[in-house]
């Protein structure tokens, strides 16, 4: 859709709901807020959040995923309301009334089954450590995985966890990250030890004399 077509039906749009008419709009309308919404966040989300979330490597033991996620959509759900000059809160409003329980796909497909993917099965397991958070705090868990990689003399785990391939780190226990696929998870560990190793190396120092105090 041409940007002039897209701002022009914002403005329609804007108009309507801000003034507290919630009659179903027009598929087309719809359709165009609703990509606009979507391609707005997904391109903040991978240029700005979660290059800034990789950056905060050494302080994730301080911070909460799911807290830092509400503060960046609360911040997204802003932005949109001040470019597109919709009033999201009477947005939200309209969803609920018109489109909570219609589905995606407007035409009947046959189901498919999904295929579950086999778990690779690890060639050298050893039993490991990784610290998981509870309700009164981060424990000690014992699993089964196997060495991933090694980057100056500090040794990297792998192990299928919660259904996705979680690496770590055996001194702190602490995730470096996690992917459904085995080789995506222990390439972008890499690349974040890689280019926060000063940072690790002093985190895991500061663990240590935690430990010991």
């Amino acid at each position: 859709m041409k940007k002039r077509q897209r701002n022009k039906i914002l403005k329609i749009v804007a108009r309507q709901i801000n003034s507290g008419d919630f009659t179903k709009l027009k598929p087309v309308h719809f359709r165009c807020i609703r990509n606009t919404f979507s391609d707005f966040v997904d391109k903040k989300y991978i240029t700005e959040w979660r290059p800034w979330w990789y950056d905060q490597f050494d302080n994730w033991g301080n911070m909460s995923l799911g807290e830092e996620h509400r503060k960046f959509f609360d911040q997204c759900w802003q932005e949109l309301q001040e470019w597109t000059g919709i009033d999201m809160e009477k947005y939200d409003q309209y969803v609920e009334l018109n489109h909570k329980n219609v589905p995606k796909q407007t035409r009947k497909r046959k189901e498919r089954k999904e295929k579950e993917q086999p778990i690779r099965k690890l060639r050298n397991p050893r039993e490991y450590k990784i610290r998981v958070n509870e309700g009164n705090g981060p424990i000690w868990e014992t699993i089964i995985a196997e060495p991933a990689f090694q980057y100056q003399g500090y040794v990297f785990f792998i192990a299928h966890y919660h259904n996705r391939w979680v690496v770590s780190e055996p001194i702190t226990g602490s995730r470096i990250t996690s992917d459904v696929r085995y080789k995506r998870a222990v390439k972008h560990a890499k690349e974040l030890i890689e280019k926060h190793f000063e940072r690790f190396v002093a985190t895991i120092e500061r663990f240590k004399q935690e430990e010991s105090a």
